[in-house]
């Protein structure tokens, strides 16, 4: 019986050495971004306001509708006549600031997930009719697009809201 030699197996990257496992994507990806210093102290940033707006109820001094009289607009601490009870000050009814940035940013990053998360929904579905029905509807779909996408969004920030009036009520 006459043996058949087996090759040995052959690397993805012949540019790398003997033994060198090329990087994973996430690892290559890492790799690249590490490398932007603004990027990485860009990510802290975010991941301690999620941090920090995760945990609002734990770590913030005061409630954030909680009205004290005897602290009417004290300044910020830094400042002469503001204390360190009230880092940021108080407002003209007596809350504490800082605890309502903190308790704050729960709300606006609720609001900004709810809005990415409807605007990748309507998108998706009008995109997926836009390409089973081609035609006249595709091209409604998108020209209105083109038209929305030419409108700054601030421009139309300021529309909505002389429309709607401001708040939310």
């Amino acid at each position: 019986m006459s043996t058949v030699p087996v090759a040995p197996p052959t690397r993805l990257d012949p540019a790398l050495p003997v033994g060198v496992q090329p990087l994973s994507p996430l690892q290559e990806f890492w790799r690249y971004f590490s490398a932007n210093h603004g990027a990485v102290s860009g990510l802290v940033i975010v991941l301690a306001v999620l941090l920090l707006a995760a945990m609002a109820p734990w770590i913030s001094p005061y409630a954030p509708d909680l009205t004290d009289n005897s602290v009417f607009l004290v300044p910020p601490a830094w400042q002469s006549g503001g204390t360190w009870a009230h880092p940021l000050g108080t407002d003209a009814i007596g809350r504490d600031i800082l605890s309502r940035l903190i308790h704050g940013a729960r709300l606006s990053l609720t609001i900004g997930i709810a809005v990415v998360a409807l605007s990748l929904m309507v998108g998706t579905v009008l995109g997926l009719l836009a390409g089973y029905f081609k035609g006249i509807f595709e091209i409604a779909v998108m020209r209105t697009m083109d038209i929305i996408l030419t409108l700054p969004s601030l421009l139309l920030a300021i529309v909505i809201v002389a429309i709607l009036g401001p708040g939310l009520m």
